[in-house]
């Protein structure tokens, strides 16, 4: 169906045709849209009429650019004290955060949170129990037991460990007891002392203890001495305390009454000096008995001690086998030392008796070895005011060490940490300096060892002897480590046994107390 065309103004402004629904041109025809006709009329009359508005031109966002400011250095100043300022009120806010809250009902403005005073436990309290023997010197000096008070020290700088120690007479008492617990799985301490002598037993039994290794620390001991408490796997089983370094501990009075040299280097060189041996030692012996009619040291068993040290391989060799029973150079020894006990050079006594601590106030006897842990025994006993007492530099056969312990922490205890580090700080060279200077053992730590209270020290009861040099030269002088096995403590008791049957007894002669302690040794299997 035609539809009419008119004339339009279009957006633009200019005149066009107008179908109603595009524009057409401006020419009159016919145009055929959507299959119709339509009649295109001529152009009416122009008439004015105001055009309309024109749409508003699409809009186009344009970046906005800040422009920036010449850089002011007072700008940076006011930045500077904003974060000081800001910092400031941090700290305030944290300070007051850690301060002790307000309490509206209490009678001050604020009450202190509780506080742990110095010195006072902030946890849970432990007391640790230790087994020791003799005088370690690790507890409060007494009247007649020396020490550098350690206990209450460590109790000072942990005040949640308390220390209890016991101490047995004499090494045996503390190994029954201990080995008793051992095997029945309780009742040990938490820290037992243990003699060099059966440091082998424990180290045949590795489980049943505590590997120390990671709590030693910065301490040091002899190399030897750490070999000593080493599996062959690494485990450290027992931190060091003292060694036994030996010299000759002489009465001077008495060596002056046998017309001998008195002066500490005089007779040091009376008994070889560096060059000193078993044969010169018996031949002053015979020399004083002679000139006195008294005995010159005092037990064979004691003075055994000494000599056995200095062989390697005495009673178990390095694979453990025993063979004591075998060692010729063990029955030379011993045939020498009895041979001399029995010609009246030893006062017949047994180590560790009452007749030996107290003849040591006495003129039974005049000299007997000495490692650096017996003077306070001689001083215990003969008492700090005796006068006589002297030391030399010199030792049969160059150097030996006789004695120094261990301190081991059995794994049956409920406080393993606790007792481990305590081990490692009675055993750091601090302290085994101050027990050196307090008690006389002497340290296995090298750097104790250089302290000058170690170094320097003189000991009054020994006529002013420079202890601290002699002990370390004598230190020097241990040549021969010895292999004790397993087995060695009770063959090495044995043998005392067997020398307390010539010298003490007076039950066998030598050879028939040497055949007894063979086979003592071979029941032991």
């Amino acid at each position: 169906m035609p539809r009419d065309i008119g004339w339009q103004v279009d957006d633009a402004g200019a005149r066009r045709y107008w179908d109603g629904n595009v524009w057409l041109d401006n020419e009159p025809e016919i145009y055929v849209i959507e299959e119709e006709e339509v009649v295109v009329p001529p152009p009416p009359p122009v008439v004015a009429v105001a055009p309309p508005p024109p749409p508003p031109p699409p809009r186009v966002v344009e970046p906005v650019v800040e422009e920036v400011p010449a850089p002011n250095p007072l700008r940076w100043l006011w930045w500077l004290l904003g974060l000081l300022l800001l910092g400031g009120l941090i700290w305030w806010l944290a300070r007051s955060c850690n301060r002790p809250a307000t309490v509206e009902t209490a009678p001050t403005p604020t009450q202190p949170v509780a506080t742990v005073p110095a010195g006072e436990c902030a946890g849970d309290p432990v007391t640790l129990t230790v087994s020791t023997f003799n005088n370690f010197g690790f507890g409060a000096p007494s009247g007649d037991r020396p020490g550098a008070d350690l206990w209450d020290k460590y109790h000072a700088e942990h005040p949640c460990v308390t220390v209890n120690e016991t101490v047995a007479a004499t090494s045996d008492d503390a190994r029954a007891a201990f080995n008793t617990a051992i095997s029945a799985g309780s009742g040990a301490y938490d820290i037992q002392a243990v003699d060099v002598d059966w440091m082998p037993s424990i180290m045949a039994l590795p489980d049943h203890f505590v590997n120390l290794q990671q709590y030693a620390g910065s301490n040091d001991w002899m190399p030897w001495k750490v070999a000593q408490a080493t599996t062959p796997d690494g485990r450290v089983l027992g931190f060091g305390t003292d060694i036994g370094p030996e010299g000759l501990c002489y009465r001077s009075d008495l060596f002056a009454e046998a017309g001998l040299p008195t002066d500490r280097e005089e007779v040091a060189a009376l008994f070889g000096g560096n060059n000193a041996t078993w044969d010169q030692f018996f031949q002053v012996g015979a020399q004083y008995h002679q000139a006195t009619g008294r005995p010159f040291f005092d037990s064979s068993a004691a003075l055994f001690q000494g000599m056995v040290n200095q062989i390697e391989y005495s009673w178990v060799d390095s694979s453990g086998n025993i063979i004591a029973t075998d060692n010729t150079q063990a029955q030379h020894l011993y045939n020498q030392l009895t041979a001399a006990a029995l010609d009246g050079q030893s006062a017949g006594l047994g180590q560790w008796s009452p007749d030996w601590n107290a003849a040591m106030s006495t003129d039974q006897f005049a000299v007997m070895l000495c490692p650096a842990w017996i003077i306070n025994n001689i001083k215990g006993n003969a008492g700090d005011n005796f006068v006589g007492w002297d030391i030399a530099n010199v030792f049969p056969g160059g150097g030996g060490n006789w004695g120094g312990s261990f301190l081991v922490v059995p794994s049956q205890g409920t406080h393993q940490e606790e007792a481990a580090e305590l081990a490692a700080w009675i055993t750091a060279p601090e302290q085994q300096a101050a027990v050196f200077e307090a008690a006389s053992n002497f340290p296995s730590s090298p750097t104790a060892q250089a302290d000058p209270r170690v170094s320097n020290k003189v000991e009054p009861f020994l006529n002013n002897a420079p202890v601290g040099q002699i002990f370390a030269n004598r230190a020097a002088a241990v040549t021969v480590v010895p292999f004790k096995g397993a087995q060695y403590f009770d063959i090495q008791t044995k043998m005392a046994d067997a020398l307390n049957r010539v010298d003490v007894d007076r039950t066998m002669s030598p050879e028939q107390s040497w055949n007894q302690w063979v086979t003592d040794v071979r029941a032991l299997g």
